[in-house]
């Protein structure tokens, strides 16, 4: 017959592999069995919020306050439920209560950071981050929290460094993809900083020849397998780094290129699409020099 202790541990074993409803199951026997156990109300609650039943898995974290007012992981847990709930006020109350019993509870430094940062407060946030990140700088979360913050204070360096740190972890892929959302989103900035881009006009005014004559499919069809190579990263600013497509087989392609092919497609499809790099300048040129050759084979046509 199995004991509590060996309960507890398999529950513990469930929670860690994410089977939550399982979990929930052994938690609850433990719990009908010594009701005022502050550990497996906490056990318990936080479960539940994950199980996205907030109400009850506040109502368990709440008594397990009332037992352990200074049990530091159940205010982190109340913290995320009263977050996921969009009650942005009670979730900072009781992470910063987190941080009052324990001032290096690594979790509770990183959703105060995330807090701030919805409130608009980056270099807060930057600041509680950095001390999450000290102290486990392994947390893909607490590295993606380090690279928006430093994102949005414009200190595109360190931004980039934790960005691509996130690449390179065993981060969840809703992660990766927004590590590499940043990544472009400095590139983009990075390509605006100085000034229009003369190979970008010349890239672009070659998509223009490109889709000369092509239907609207074809265009299609070219710029959405673009568009799926820029959901895995497309460094703009590396000439190195080099592509190629299905849709135009037999060449070669920089990232910049890919990205000018793109631009000139959709302005084709949907003109007002924002594709995330603004190259509204460098197209004016573009489409300038695609009138002087125009005018050019015109004469020659005479």
């Amino acid at each position: 017959m199995s004991s509590p202790i060996d309960h507890l541990s398999r529950a513990h074993q469930l929670l860690a592999s994410g089977q939550l409803d399982e979990a929930r199951i052994y938690l609850e026997e433990l719990l009908r069995q010594d009701p005022e156990n502050p550990d497996l109300l906490y056990n318990l609650g936080l479960c539940y919020v994950d199980l996205g039943q907030l109400d009850k898995g506040r109502e368990l974290l709440h008594r397990c306050l009332q037992l352990a007012p200074g049990h530091s992981h159940a205010c982190v847990a109340l913290a995320l439920g009263y977050q996921r709930a969009g009650d942005l006020l009670r979730a900072k109350e009781y992470t910063m209560q987190a941080l009052a019993a324990d001032p290096r509870n690594p979790v509770a430094l990183k959703n105060l950071g995330a807090i701030l940062g919805k409130e608009g407060d980056s270099l807060r946030a930057l600041y509680y981050l950095r001390r999450s990140f000290e102290i486990d700088p392994l947390d893909p979360q607490t590295v993606y929290g380090l690279a928006f913050a430093y994102m949005e204070l414009g200190d595109m360096g360190p931004a980039q460094k934790h960005f691509q740190a996130v690449l390179e972890m065993e981060a969840p892929e809703e992660l990766r993809s927004l590590a590499r959302d940043g990544l472009r989103k400095i590139a983009a900035r990075e390509l605006k900083a100085r000034g229009p881009r003369m190979d970008a006009v010349f890239y672009l005014l070659d998509a223009m020849r490109l889709f000369r004559g092509k239907s609207l499919q074809e265009i299609q069809e070219i710029t959405f397998e673009i568009g799926m190579l820029g959901k895995y990263g497309l460094d703009i600013n590396d000439p190195q780094e080099t592509h190629v497509l299905r849709a135009l087989p037999g060449r070669v392609f920089s990232a910049l290129q890919l990205i000018c092919i793109m631009y000139a497609g959709f302005k084709r499809i949907e003109p007002g699409m924002d594709i995330g790099v603004e190259l509204g300048e460098e197209w004016g040129m573009a489409e300038s020099l695609g009138g002087e050759e125009n005018e050019s084979r015109n004469l020659d046509n005479e």
